[in-house]
């Protein structure tokens, strides 16, 4: 069931950001802590990510922008930073992370969780980040980040270099 608030959450809160659609606030058990419906990121892969899956360390840096917090309505964007290491592919992998989070309040958020990458069609690299805050403001709170990353240069995962950045869009979410 907390899934199923989650996923609604979510998504009411994508398209609430977007002036789309609204959901009540008795529609789900769980509340919206705190929503950034825009955002990007830049990140590397150490060594490159090539076609058959090896181990790599990927770090990201990005910002958010667009949030609103009932309980913190100072908020409007953060920065953050990501460290994963894991088996990954430019097909697909999946591993652990922490992401680190500085809102424009100065205060800031840890958040560690699962990490999923799936290429879509046309190159494109979706990656959803499902975690918990840890440590910092949203303490407790289930973290839904997803990350739109176009691959700009596909053929580099036919290399023996491989794939080595990335840039795109982000939104992130916390559920209390």
């Amino acid at each position: 069931m907390r899934l199923r608030s989650l996923i609604a959450a979510v998504v009411g809160g994508l398209l609430g950001a977007t002036g789309l659609f609204h959901v009540p606030a008795s529609a789900s058990a769980s509340v919206v802590d705190v929503n950034c419906a825009l955002g990007t990121q830049v990140g590397t892969y150490s060594p490159g990510m090539t076609l058959l899956p090896r181990q790599i360390d990927f770090n990201a840096t990005g910002t958010l922008g667009g949030c609103l917090s009932p309980s913190h309505p100072d908020i409007t964007g953060a920065t953050f930073t990501s460290q994963v290491s894991g088996t990954f592919s430019c097909l697909a992998g999946s591993t652990t992370n922490t992401s680190t989070y500085h809102w424009n309040t100065g205060h800031s958020s840890t958040v560690q969780g699962g990490f999923e990458v799936n290429l879509k069609p046309g190159g494109t690299t979706v990656l959803v980040l499902t975690g918990t805050v840890v440590a910092g403001l949203f303490q407790g709170a289930t973290v839904v980040q997803t990350k739109v990353l176009p691959a700009t240069d596909l053929t580099a995962c036919l290399t023996p270099q491989g794939l080595t950045s990335v840039s795109g869009t982000v939104t992130f979410t916390a559920v209390l």
